[in-house]
């Protein structure tokens, strides 16, 4: 087995990749059924409560066996006695195994020698991580395999056993650089942050994170989406102010990166493959140029304003998605027109000609529109003079 530490860090600020190689041999033949002390005595005094000799009992169980073979059964010095020798042994004496369950279950409620080899895996691996994370991912190993030991399912492997923890240790280190960077932007912010604004710092960065996370190997305007659906969330939600939620997702994008670049999340995700039957939606998304993606990625960010406003507590889930769809068709539409134009008011009222609310739809337009066109100004090169 060989440990190697990828990952780089200062002080309690560690991040910790492990990978593990090679497998540590072990022979099943060193950990079988062996005769115990124990249980030769109990065989002994079942063969005296027959009144038998150990002769006697030699040579009613078969000529070949010898009073020497008795002797060492009761004596626990006979290494590894088949289920035949036992059985006889107790026939010539007219008892039954339940006179030595309790023994023979000592036995098999013992670990499997395949549940030691990856408990030994494992302890390789957690001994080299900080007391806590390896703690942590020790406890998770013992309760899954118990678990599966009750349930009746086969002891995983130890590869598949290390790789878990690995997995675990490494999300626990994730937080750990995660809560690190909470307590610093909870200074960047202000002290003046009650406890339920601290509480919500933290769920709003691990939104931020699980957005980064779920959206690994996807593409651009997936991840571009979901964020600003998150920066909508969190401005809704009147805990913060816009532009400190934006600073969180800054901040902890910024980490994300950095840890990304360090190799802290192992391989980058592949892309799921594609249906043999492809759909017309399959289709089409492989038909999607650089330019319709930098499209979709303007008007994400553009209609930031307007889905803040949209995603208030008054409304459902499923009304935000409605309107937050609606909002981004208008912006789709809007896009190759400019303001005051007249293709700009026609698209505007396609939009609101099938609103029952148009007096809440125009104001929502509003903010997107108006989001887009300060958006598509700025990235619009000088006009020479």
């Amino acid at each position: 087995m060989r440990i190697e530490e990828l990952g780089r860090g200062l002080a309690d600020d560690r991040m910790y990749a492990i990978v593990y190689t090679g497998d540590a041999k072990m022979t099943q033949t060193t950990d079988r059924f062996k005769m115990t002390r124990e249980l030769g005595q109990r065989l002994r005094s079942i063969r005296l409560r027959a009144q038998l000799t150990q002769k006697e009992l030699a040579r009613l169980v078969a000529r070949e066996w010898a009073h020497t073979l008795v002797a060492k059964l009761e004596a626990g010095r006979y290494e590894n006695p088949g289920l035949g020798i036992v059985a006889d042994y107790l026939r010539a004496c007219r008892a039954s195994f339940s006179e030595i369950a309790d023994l023979l279950d000592q036995y098999t409620s013992q670990p499997l020698p395949v549940e030691k080899q990856g408990s030994e895996a494992v302890a390789r691996v957690t001994d080299v991580l900080p007391a806590q994370i390896g703690n942590q991912a020790r406890n998770y190993d013992i309760k899954t395999t118990v678990a599966r030991r009750f349930e009746g399912k086969p002891p995983l492997s130890s590869e598949e056993r290390v790789k878990r923890v690995v997995n675990l240790a490494a999300a626990a280190s994730r937080r750990k650089r995660l809560d690190i960077l909470v307590k610093y932007l909870e200074g960047e912010i202000g002290h003046s942050l009650a406890g339920t604004d601290r509480q919500y710092l933290h769920l709003l960065a691990r939104k931020f994170w699980g957005a980064l996370s779920s959206t690994r190997g996807r593409l651009a305007h997936v991840r571009l989406r979901r964020m600003a659906r998150v920066v909508g969330e969190g401005v809704a939600a009147h805990v913060l102010s816009e532009k400190d939620v934006r600073l969180v997702r800054d901040r902890v994008v910024e980490l994300f990166s950095r840890m990304e670049t360090t190799g802290a999340f192992g391989a980058e995700p592949l892309p799921p493959k594609p249906r043999q039957n492809s759909t017309w939606l399959d289709r089409q998304k492989r038909l999607i140029t650089p330019e319709m993606l930098k499209r979709q990625a303007y008007i994400t960010t553009a209609l930031s304003a307007a889905t803040a406003a949209v995603q208030t507590r008054e409304r459902t889930k499923s009304e935000w998605i409605a309107w937050d769809n609606w909002l981004t068709s208008l912006a789709s539409d809007a896009y190759d027109t400019l303001p005051g134009t007249p293709e700009r008011d026609e698209v505007l009222a396609e939009a609101l000609e099938n609103r029952e609310d148009k007096e809440l739809a125009r104001k929502f337009a509003a903010l997107a529109l108006d989001g887009l066109d300060r958006l598509l100004t700025r990235r619009q090169p000088p006009r020479p003079h």
